[in-house]
């Protein structure tokens, strides 16, 4: 993977908001609620996240097959990511000071929470190149830094590997389980039902919320674990 930075910007956000894909759907800044601790410490997040009216919105079979196809997943707090967030700002001593990897950033909730907790360096990487650029632009919001890892032959140096929601796609695994091996420690946030198997885990938190925004199968609470590298 090479390294690289990008501009910030309204002309990214509304390129943004044109590749949600679905009519009358736009980016708005939402907060992503944080405990009263949290709040207290001035650690609140916010990231653009779709905004739609879900009940006026009239569609085919056709169009809502190629907006679930082309699904903008980068618009969303996912429920994994959120508890991610969640525990490394209650638990800020595992990432500061270190270099941090977000694989399979997303929006990158998780290295912007990283980011406030005191990271040395927080790097964000994502297949999509919207997701890069989601990344940067809710980074600038939350007045933090990440850098951009783009798409190529290596990873940068990091002491510690965060992932969430990534394990849904088996295209994902190979990846994961490589730096997992190779990166001294990290951090994962998954259901207990597609946790990795090729490595000791050790359960850390357990905690129960839901995907932002709420759509449609998306409101479920869904209970989800940290795990850390077993001993």
């Amino acid at each position: 993977m090479s390294i690289g930075s990008m501009s910030v910007n309204n002309d990214s956000v509304n390129k943004l908001s044109e590749a949600l894909m679905l009519p009358g759907a736009r980016l708005q800044q939402s907060l992503i609620q944080q405990t009263q601790a949290q709040q207290t410490q001035g650690q609140q997040l916010q990231l653009w996240l779709l905004d739609i009216d879900a009940e006026q919105i009239q569609l085919d079979a056709a169009a809502i097959g190629l907006f679930w196809q082309q699904l903008p997943y980068w618009a969303f707090a996912w429920a994994g990511g959120r508890i991610l967030a969640q525990f490394i700002l209650d638990h800020p001593h595992y990432v500061a000071g270190k270099r941090v990897l977000d694989f399979g950033c997303g929006s990158g909730l998780v290295g912007i929470a990283a980011a406030k907790a005191g990271a040395e360096a927080v790097y964000v990487a994502d297949l999509d190149p919207n997701a890069l650029l989601a990344a940067q632009q809710n980074a600038d919001l939350n007045k933090v830094e990440v850098n951009v890892v783009q798409p190529g032959n290596c990873w940068p140096e990091v002491d510690l590997l965060l992932a969430s929601d990534v394990l849904y796609d088996i295209s994902s695994s190979d990846d994961l389980r490589q730096l997992m091996l190779d990166i001294p420690d990290w951090l994962l946030a998954e259901s207990p039902k597609v946790a990795p198997d090729w490595i000791r885990l050790k359960t850390l938190w357990c905690k129960t919320t839901s995907t932002l925004p709420a759509i449609g199968d998306f409101d479920e609470a869904v209970t989800l674990s940290v795990y850390g590298r077993h001993p």
